[in-house]
């Protein structure tokens, strides 16, 4: 099970959140790539590394919510 699976299940609206995070990106990377062929090479560029390192950072944003949603289970796991 992967991170954004996980964190449908643990947190519905924080996986609302970032869906549509995900979405947005979705939808610039399709636009990029219908007009990619209207672009110079730099912007072509600085546009790509741009949508990656975005989508790498929802990514991370993912990862550390499911993580702190275990942390807090497991605060009262601990309690009992």
């Amino acid at each position: 099970m992967n991170n954004f699976t996980l964190l449908q299940k643990l947190n519905p609206s924080a996986y609302t959140k970032y869906q549509a995070q995900f979405n947005k990106i979705n939808d610039s990377y399709h636009y990029y790539q219908k007009n990619r062929g209207l672009l110079e090479k730099d912007p072509s560029e600085l546009i790509e590394l741009n949508l990656n390192d975005k989508l790498n950072m929802i990514c991370e944003r993912v990862k550390s919510q499911t993580f702190i949603e275990h942390q807090q289970r497991m605060k009262v796991i601990s309690t009992i």
